[in-house]
């Protein structure tokens, strides 16, 4: 009798549970508020501010994690560092669910390089385009996006 008795109450307490939310609803759900926008703001000048500082590995780490998974960081992190970036400043965001465009403007040179009998140079030179960002997880990452074939490892 005491084992049928301990069987409702149980049953009756996992019915219960079923029912209700979790406390923390994801910010995967959200599908552009201030909050989550503010986050995106936050990430892209944490992103661009690590160019800045040269902090390649702090950039590594905010790409998103399906480029991660395919690229090691001390690879990525070597192959770094002939553009040099002086300033930045984040102009405009659009989110649309956990894909965002953010519009950023930049601030660049390349110092004189040589690299086959050829000769690089870039003097400071302003430039603004539009970069995407996923929602991934719990946080903003930088797509790695491939302008010049207009790809990215993502699938989405």
């Amino acid at each position: 009798m005491k084992n049928i008795f301990f069987a409702i109450i149980v049953s009756l307490l996992l019915i219960a549970c079923a029912g209700t939310e979790p406390k923390g609803k994801s910010m995967s759900d959200d599908l552009g508020s201030t909050e989550k926008v503010a986050l995106l703001r936050e990430r892209a000048n944490e992103f661009w501010s690590a160019f800045v500082k040269r902090d390649y590995e702090r950039v590594y780490d905010i790409y998103d994690p399906f480029f991660q998974s395919r690229t090691a960081k001390k690879s990525f992190v070597g192959q770094l560092g002939m553009l040099q970036y002086h300033d930045f400043e984040v102009k405009d965001i659009k989110v649309e669910g956990n894909v965002a465009k953010v519009t950023v403007k930049v601030v660049y040179s390349m110092p004189h390089y040589t690299v086959k009998m050829q000769e690089f140079k870039v003097p400071e030179t302003t430039t603004e385009f539009e970069e995407p960002w996923l929602y991934v997880y719990d946080n903003w990452f930088k797509e790695y996006y491939l302008q010049s074939i207009e790809a990215g490892i993502a699938k989405y």
